[in-house]
């Protein structure tokens, strides 16, 4: 016999069940907040020291970049010197031996002004003897050559006489014009070496003036050595203090990176009562790829990268339980689902990151073996579409290749 309830007693119970599903739904509701909350705190600071640490690295790339760039510079400016020294050595041997012609050609002057002095006191020599033969004459016989010629007593006296006197006047007149010739002959071998000379010494001078323009450069490439060596001096300084800053990031990072997987551990512990067997009978996370571009450990790589086409399915590789399905920074969208225990109590769970879009499941939700839970892409930190697998035991990541068939 079925106990009859009253309008009001209805109304009461009725009211209680709705309390209590609002209660429940808002605590449900304010505990998924505190937690989406909470993860996207430690996202954010890992996030932050993320990029210090990205910040630094690039700092550190332009700092061996510009070392690299004064150590090329410093090179080429020290070919440049090794081939400036050459020419400058090549350029004194040449200005030596212009040198060594201007001297000779002097000696050679010299020598020719010699010849030249020695010809003209001939000439003067023999201009001075026509000029006293030409007095003497005048002085014969009260009268020079005038009384000279007329002693003669008779005509060949006469001739004899006048052409001793031609014949004297055209020697002196030739030996003087020869002498002349000879002298201005000289002269001009005289002018023809100083012009050659001068030559020589405008030749002289322009190798100086290249070897000045040399040595000026030289001194310009040395500057530019020194200068590129403290530029290496300053940047071998500024290597020593990003490292030291680098280290730190690193730290801060890895202690957010800690954290976060402390909270994505804790995400797990909250199923890690639920009654699931894990048979470690694995399944592959993708029906096929392209290939694996990245390995597990690789320069502290958390996981295992697949590499495949945009929107190639991404499967459950075990039966469990969605602990997150979510964005994140580096990850972008991903998946995190707990397995359950093995025999031996061990816990096992898996993340699948870099979906094209927001997952198919979402957290709380029962997932079999083989169920599509997302697609492949390249959200968050990605170069190109592909699977980020990882793979932990008893919260400490292992390399998912080893459990996972691909």
């Amino acid at each position: 016999m079925k106990m009859k309830r009253s309008p009001a007693i209805k109304r009461a119970v009725s009211l209680a069940l709705s309390v209590a599903m609002v209660v429940t739904l808002a605590v449900s509701t304010n505990t998924v907040t505190l937690a989406d909350d909470k993860q996207s705190e430690l996202q954010a600071q890992k996030e932050a020291a993320q990029q210090e640490l990205e910040a630094i690295q690039d700092k550190i790339k332009e700092n061996q970049a510009n070392k690299a760039n004064a150590e090329d510079l410093k090179e080429q400016f020290e070919q440049q010197t090794e081939i400036i020294t050459t020419q400058i050595g090549l350029l004194q041997q040449s200005i030596a031996q212009v040198e060594a012609d201007i001297n000779a050609k002097q000696l050679e002057i010299d020598e020719k002004q010699a010849e030249v002095d020695v010809k003209q006191a001939e000439y003067d020599e023999r201009w001075e003897g026509f000029k006293d033969r030409l007095g003497a004459m005048q002085m014969l016989n009260d009268g020079g050559s005038i009384a000279l010629l007329s002693s003669a007593t008779n005509l060949y006296q006469l001739l004899t006489f006048a052409n001793t006197l031609e014949q004297i006047s055209s020697k002196d007149e030739e030996i003087c014009q020869t002498i002349e010739a000879e002298r201005q002959e000289l002269e001009a071998q005289k002018t023809e070496l100083e012009n050659a000379k001068a030559e020589l010494e405008a030749q002289q001078a322009e190798l100086q003036n290249q070897n000045s323009q040399l040595d000026s450069k030289k001194s310009e490439l040395q500057t530019s050595i020194q200068q590129q060596d403290q530029t290496i001096s300053e940047a071998d300084a500024a290597a020593e203090v990003l490292a030291a800053e680098e280290e730190e990031a690193r730290k801060n990072l890895d202690k957010a990176a800690a954290e976060l997987d402390a909270y994505l551990n804790s995400q797990v512990d909250k199923y890690s009562s639920a009654a699931l067997t894990c048979s470690l009978n694995f399944g592959p996370a993708l029906a096929s790829y392209k290939y694996i571009s990245c390995v597990f450990g690789t320069g502290g790589h958390r996981g295992t990268d697949f590499a495949a086409p945009a929107n190639t399915p991404i499967y459950a590789v075990a039966d469990g339980i969605v602990t997150d399905a979510t964005y994140h920074y580096s990850w972008g969208n991903y998946v995190q689902i707990y397995h359950g225990k093995d025999d031996q109590g061990s816990t096992y769970s898996t993340l699948y990151a870099h979906m094209i879009s927001t997952p198919v499941v979402s957290a709380g939700q029962s997932v079999t073996k083989g169920q599509v839970i997302g697609y492949v892409g390249s959200t968050g930190y990605s170069t190109g579409n592909h699977l980020h697998l990882e793979m932990k035991i008893n919260g400490t990541l292992v390399n998912a290749a080893n459990w996972i068939p691909h």
